[in-house]
């Protein structure tokens, strides 16, 4: 049988896992044995962990990865550091286990990398794997006194993680987490206030490895476990059962052949999708694969197009009622019902359409597109044909949720449903196309999980170091202002997200910045409450942004790889296309009345009546000024181009109309209305 097979077949037996994990519970058996990998959260996580670096180890030696060589000589570096200084206390034998699993996770390095090596990976991840498995319970009492064999595997699962995250995500990722390692080692040689004593290799390796709640196993992780595995296996087996095909259809005959119906369709399916997805990349390939011909029979030109569709792809981590991993994680950091994220979510998610929209109204009016030259269908012919099949997953979930249920429980039931009404269609699927649904949806969290994995590896650093503290009172001393401390953030946030996903990026801006915000804040006469709810939600949509702005982002790739053009062009096009996203998110804290446009910060502070009143009022505006911001941004308005001067002035409307001051609002409203007037009647 050929390598590509066997994949498949364990990245589904690896779903089937996951899909067993949720229904073992309700089952006879659960009552009669317990078993460890189904029943124990350590051995539950430690199992999940070990299905995502065996996996992406198996798939690399299938289809050898190119990760960059620069970024991974410095891990190679970092890496080699705690590696000699473990070497030393853990006896020869660990000593050449160790030394192996370093050579695995940076092989892509050496002169005569072979494929081999990877498959050396995939069997060397069982040693650790099955050594927590067969010793947990005697590892519960030697977290704070490790043997020698317990930092032997638990650096051997480090490293290997490591390895597959410079393969699958860049290797950035797996630097920061080792920075934050060596300053728990070297804290002691910096000066003031960033000093700490140090600690030694053995004890962080403990914590890294032994500690339920801590680095590889602990909460973030959990995220993964619970929520972000299911809604892989679910979107993927969308795709492989034809569905997204079938609801994009129906999506054309309701918007028509006009020339922007093609950006209208992709903004209606990214949000679709991204009702059931959680995923930037994903969504924005499903997105492309799904329009790239109708894109270009309407005539826009392929890097605007993946831009448009990167942007797309983002709105899929901010639509309920499956958001992104930074939604679930920050359910479980801040202790909030997830509720609370949805409802936050939904007027930005909005916006975020509106933007969209906008932009690629005036584009196709700038440019002067054709109508598109697509095959007419009727609706009665659509739902004949099986059409109504792509909209009866979603429904599943939305009815699954309004029952009271998990969202783990709505995602596996719409799961289930899917293969069965993909069965009631035609063409029906076969065996196989299930089995590829399955590999697809656990080869999707590769990338995503290990990151999941190595933030939570991240954050138990930070923890350990105290270094939150630390760098929250520098920003304060540096700043000295919110605005200030706002526009630091936000950069700190879109540099770090040049080469981390937004899960890692928003955990580590969180740690790292969140407590100077929210101090700042509440300085500023917002309710504390409300003013960490805000905090967070201006550092999720800082994390998502990250998705999109170049040189690095997952959707940018996603959709450029789709197009086949420069992901860098897609980044700088989609950067553009974002550009009043990047000045609506950062709003939310300029004062108590902006964070009514999140609804739960003033609810739970002021009342239903204060906030469904600012709300409306701030809504409006910043529908306004989005609007003025795509004129100035595009260049046109009105069936015209506009000068120069006139763009920058439509930008300072803009920025009247979301200034925290309500006459300003208001004079920036009245101009914009006679701005607009001015040019149409002109």
């Amino acid at each position: 049988m050929e390598k590509a097979k066997l994949l498949q077949y364990f990245l589904a037996a690896a779903s089937l896992y996951h899909l067993y994990l949720f229904i073992h519970p309700f089952t006879p058996l659960s009552y009669i044995f317990r078993i460890p990998i189904f029943d124990l959260t350590q051995v539950v996580r430690a199992t999940h962990v070990w299905f995502i670096v065996t996996a992406g180890y198996l798939y690399s030696y299938v289809y050898p990865p190119r990760p960059s060589p620069f970024v991974g000589y410095i891990l190679a570096a970092l890496a080699l550091i705690p590696t000699l200084y473990l070497i030393p206390k853990i006896g020869y034998l660990g000593a050449v286990f160790v030394l192996l699993a370093y050579v695995v996770a940076v092989a892509p390095l050496t002169p005569k990398y072979t494929k081999k090596l990877d498959l050396v990976g995939a069997v060397l991840t069982f040693l650790p794997y099955i050594y927590l498995v067969v010793n947990y319970e005697q590892l519960i009492y030697r977290a704070v006194t490790p043997e020698s064999w317990d930092l032997v595997m638990g650096w051997i699962l480090t490293l290997l993680l490591m390895g597959v995250v410079y393969r699958f995500v860049g290797g950035i990722l797996s630097i920061l987490a080792l920075f934050f390692m060596l300053y728990n080692m070297f804290g002691y040689i910096f000066p003031p206030p960033w000093r700490i004593p140090g600690f030694g290799v053995d004890y962080l390796i403990a914590k890294i490895y032994i500690e339920t709640e801590a680095a590889l196993f602990g909460t973030v992780t959990d995220v993964s476990v619970t929520y972000i595995v299911y809604f892989s296996i679910f979107g993927a087996l969308l795709s492989a059962l034809k569905l997204g095909d079938k609801l994009a259809r129906g999506v054309f005959i309701l918007l028509g052949r006009k020339p922007q119906s093609v950006g209208r369709a992709a903004v209606v399916m990214g949000v679709i999708q991204g009702m059931v997805s959680g995923s930037g990349a994903a969504d924005a390939a499903y997105v492309g694969n799904s329009l790239k011909d109708a894109f270009r029979r309407a005539g826009y030109d392929d890097v605007t197009a993946a831009g448009l569709v990167a942007n797309i792809g983002t709105v899929a981590l901010i639509t309920p009622p499956i958001l992104g991993a930074v939604a679930f994680v920050m359910a479980e950091v801040l202790a909030i019902p997830y509720a609370w994220i949805v409802v936050m979510s939904v007027p930005v998610m909005i916006l975020y359409i509106i933007s969209i929209l906008l932009y690629n109204e005036y584009y196709v009016d700038k440019i002067g597109l054709k109508e598109i030259d697509i095959k007419k269908e009727r609706l009665a012919d659509w739902l004949k044909s099986g059409g109504w099949a792509g909209i009866v997953p979603i429904l599943i979930v939305l009815i699954v949720l309004s029952m009271g249920y998990t969202i783990t429980a709505a995602v596996v039931t719409a799961t289930i449903v899917s293969i069965i009404v993909a069965f009631l269609t035609k063409p029906r699927p076969n065996v196989g196309e299930i089995i590829e649904g399955l590999g697809n949806g656990f080869k999707l969290l590769i990338p995503v999980g290990s990151s999941i994995v190595i933030a939570n590896f991240i954050m138990s650093m930070v923890v350990v170091s105290g270094l939150g503290t630390t760098f929250s009172v520098f920003i304060v001393n540096l700043t000295k202002s919110l605005y200030l401390a706002l526009i630091f953030v936000a950069i700190f946030s879109l540099i770090l997200g040049m080469g981390v996903p937004p899960t890692a990026t928003y955990i580590t801006a969180s740690l790292l910045t969140a407590p100077a915000i929210v101090k700042f804040a509440t300085a500023a006469g917002i309710p504390e409450q409300a003013a960490l709810l805000a905090t967070h939600m201006f550092l999720f949509y800082y994390a998502v942004l990250a998705d999109i702005t170049p040189p690095v982002g997952l959707s940018n790739f996603a959709a450029a790889s789709v197009f086949g053009v420069n992901p860098i062009a897609v980044g700088i096009k989609a950067a553009k296309v974002a550009l009043p996203k990047y000045i609506i998110s950062a709003l939310f804290l300029t004062s108590y009345e902006a964070t009514a446009l999140l609804i739960m910060p003033t609810l739970i502070t002021a009342g239903l009546q204060f906030t469904v009143i600012t709300f409306f009022l701030k809504f409006i505006l910043y529908i306004g000024a989005i609007w003025a911001f795509t004129i100035a941004n595009v260049g046109w308005v009105a069936g015209k181009c506009i000068s120069t001067s006139g763009r920058v002035l439509a930008l300072i409307i803009g920025g009247l109309m979301i200034a925290p001051d309500w006459v300003l609002n208001m004079v920036g409203a009245g101009a914009f209305a006679m701005y607009y007037l001015y040019k149409k009647l002109k």
